[in-house]
């Protein structure tokens, strides 16, 4: 699986920044956004370790499908993080 250039604690920030509240279960990290009802599961990542792309086409297809973020904006998060 190819990755991006974002890690995961970049990641993790992002949807902090976005209202996303972070629980682990038992073998998954769970982001749930409370106002619309939006939930991501992840297996575990290191804080460092690069997120693959199907993770990140699914998280960009939520945040944006959802409303929490324009696709614009978007690429210039993700373009800043690889840079």
């Amino acid at each position: 699986m190819k990755t991006t250039g974002i890690t995961f604690d970049e990641l993790r920030e992002l949807l902090r920044d976005l209202g996303f509240s972070e629980s682990l279960e038992k073998t998954r990290i769970r982001f749930a956004n409370s106002t619309t009802g939006t939930i991501l599961l992840f297996r575990v990542y290191g804080p460092n370790e690069m997120v693959n792309d199907r993770d990140m086409l699914v998280v960009s297809r939520q945040l944006v499908d959802n409303g929490l973020i324009e696709q614009s904006a978007l690429d210039r998060l993700l373009q800043k993080a690889s840079a």
